[in-house]
């Protein structure tokens, strides 16, 4: 026969303390489950064995961050008048010049969940106690069923309202972005970051750097009372939806749900109990009631209009529950086995999920394309029976034909139906080519040269000589100091640097150098060193006679993967 004591779900007890010292609870009983991270297939496997070792989430790598985006300053006076020192520079109108922009990443200290894809995996923890004088941990017996239910928080704004309201959130994240840099959050490259971290013990030096940090938090401060002003003088509201199935497999809607229901109308994932280890005295859940799942990154679920149930837009939150199994109603099998009391957990952070393309998480999982060898698939063409080597079969109601006259497409036509086999190897050329002759004409067609930095060869095709780089280290990333510094070597490092890039470039993207000299004509010292170390391989000393391809090149897949530090003495609860 259960009590009549009530429940919490909270933590697990490992991380009580962390969420204690960062203010997110004054006590275990105020605790949030957690989610821990993982980057094995058969996560699972190695939770169930040691539930503490999971990776450590980074600051600088599990956030997300906004884009602030603030017209680039020009340089005034001298041979550099009206050049642009930015090398972000969107065509937006072709009849219009670029406006460049200098591009940052802000911090936002919201959770950023890695998709399956990225080859990261979560789970979501929690553990069940008694509401009581010295918080003993509540029997799993009593449960008759485990689990949670993913919710998302909406901001209901008139359209009317909203062009006031970016205007502040921009005002917003541009004094963010200072306290980013006081701070050292920001991400930067090693060496802006360690001028940038000169330039920070100077100030400290001097005494101007606290006084400077909390004029900025006062300016967030009142921003963010501005905010809170127009969300209230608009009726700005913020509703709490949870995902309700619909009549038909797969399809459902977020609706309206209350935060902590009697009765469950949303989809739910299962929760499942940690059982200790028999044989190790020290497993984490030996005398607990810990309870696990694994967070959804995506589902085939989608609302009567085909959108997803998740993307990478929206703001997420997990809250778990058991249900309390009633006395008076005889054990079954399934879950739940009767109607008994829903007790429910605090909510988690708030998370979003990264987008499909995200650089941090594509980088987990490298792919390498073996390209064909030329020679060897004209020997074996001559050697092979025909057609027994073209295993990608098209049926082609009709065909499509078109028609080369010289070396230039001069038209078309559309024949009989017709199938077509093909190697996998003439697909992978063509492709290859295809983006070879597509990438220079978006990044000159909409002036998005920063694109270039994502692509590099072994051998690289852009080298930097021993005397250019030693120039480009003394180039401070504070543009106000870069003033003095375009003055003084105006003349000599900007020929250089005009001519390592055009070269570069136009080897690497097989185009004249000096049609691409042109495009650099308007930009001072500062972008074209930004966009040249960016290209350049990197990651060598400056002793190293020669770059030393095999170790700087590729995604660094370990570079990320730190564990938790492990957590032996358990809060003491009154």
């Amino acid at each position: 026969m259960t009590t009549a004591h009530p429940w919490k779900l909270v933590a697990p007890w490992y991380r009580w303390q962390r969420q204690i010292s960062e203010g997110v609870a004054t006590s275990p009983r105020g605790t949030r489950p957690v989610f821990q991270k993982f980057d094995k297939p058969d996560f699972v496997e190695g939770f169930l064995k040691d539930p503490q070792r999971s990776l450590r989430f980074k600051e600088e790598v599990d956030r997300i961050f906004n884009v602030q985006l603030v017209a680039a300053p020009l340089l005034t006076g001298g041979v550099f008048a009206g050049k642009s020192t930015s090398f972000y520079a969107p065509k937006l109108d072709p009849h219009q010049p670029a406006k460049p922009q200098r591009a940052s990443l802000v911090p936002t200290g919201i959770r950023k969940i890695f998709l399956e894809t990225h080859r990261r995996y979560y789970l979501v923890v929690c553990e069940l106690h008694c509401d009581m004088p010295g918080f003993p941990t509540a029997s799993a017996s009593e449960v008759c069923q485990a689990g949670f239910v993913v919710r998302r928080r909406v901001m209901k704004v008139p359209n009317a309202a909203r062009k006031e309201a970016l205007a502040l959130l921009k005002e917003i994240v541009d004094l963010q972005a200072q306290v980013a840099e006081l701070d050292e959050t920001a991400p930067l490259k090693p060496r802006a970051a360690q001028k940038r971290r000169e330039k920070i013990e100077k100030m400290k030096a001097d005494g101007t750097f606290g006084p400077e940090r909390v004029k900025v938090l006062e300016q967030i401060v009142a921003k963010k009372k501005e905010l809170q002003k127009w969300k209230d003088d608009n009726g700005v509201v913020t509703i709490h939806e949870g995902w309700v199935p619909g009549p038909f497999d797969k399809i459902g809607q977020w609706q309206l749900v209350e935060e902590t229901p009697r009765e469950l109308t949303e989809t739910t994932f299962p929760l499942y109990p940690l059982f200790a280890d028999p044989t190790a005295p020290q497993h984490d859940a030996k005398g607990k009631t810990l309870y696990f799942g694994v967070l959804p990154t995506s589902t085939f679920e989608t609302d009567a209009r085909g959108e997803a149930r998740f993307d990478d837009r929206m703001l997420y939150e997990v809250r778990c529950f058991v249900r309390r199994h009633d006395p008076k109603c005889p054990r079954k099998v399934d879950a739940p086995d009767c109607c008994g009391e829903l007790v429910w957990s605090e909510p988690t952070e708030s998370y979003r999920l990264a987008s499909q393309s995200d650089l941090q998480g594509t980088s987990n999982r490298p792919i390498t394309i073996q390209v064909p060898d030329l020679g060897e698939l004209s020997a074996q063409a001559a050697s092979l029976p025909f057609g027994t080597f073209s295993p990608m079969r098209f049926s082609q109601p009709q065909s499509l034909k078109p028609i080369i006259s010289g070396n230039a497409l001069s038209g078309g036509a559309m024949g009989a139906q017709a199938v077509c086999f093909f190697a996998i190897p003439l697909i992978t050329l063509v492709a290859l080519f295809v983006l070879n002759i597509f990438l220079p004409i978006l990044v000159f067609m909409f002036g998005l040269w920063f694109l270039l930095v994502f692509k590099f060869c072994i051998p690289p095709s852009l080298q930097i000589d021993a005397a250019l780089d030693a120039e480009l280290t003394a180039i401070p990333p504070d543009i106000n100091l870069d003033l003095e510094l375009e003055a003084s070597v105006a003349t000599g490092l900007n020929t250089k640097l005009k001519v390592e890039l055009s070269t570069g470039i136009a080897n690497t993207m097989g185009l004249d150098a000096g049609e691409v000299s042109t495009q650099f004509d308007g930009y001072a010292n500062t972008p074209l060193a930004g966009l040249h170390k960016g290209m350049a391989p990197g990651g060598f000393k400056d002793t190293d006679p020669v770059p030393r391809p095999e170790k700087i090149f590729g995604p660094d897949l370990v570079a990320q993967l730190e564990f938790e530090p492990r957590v032996t003495v358990e809060v003491k609860v009154s």
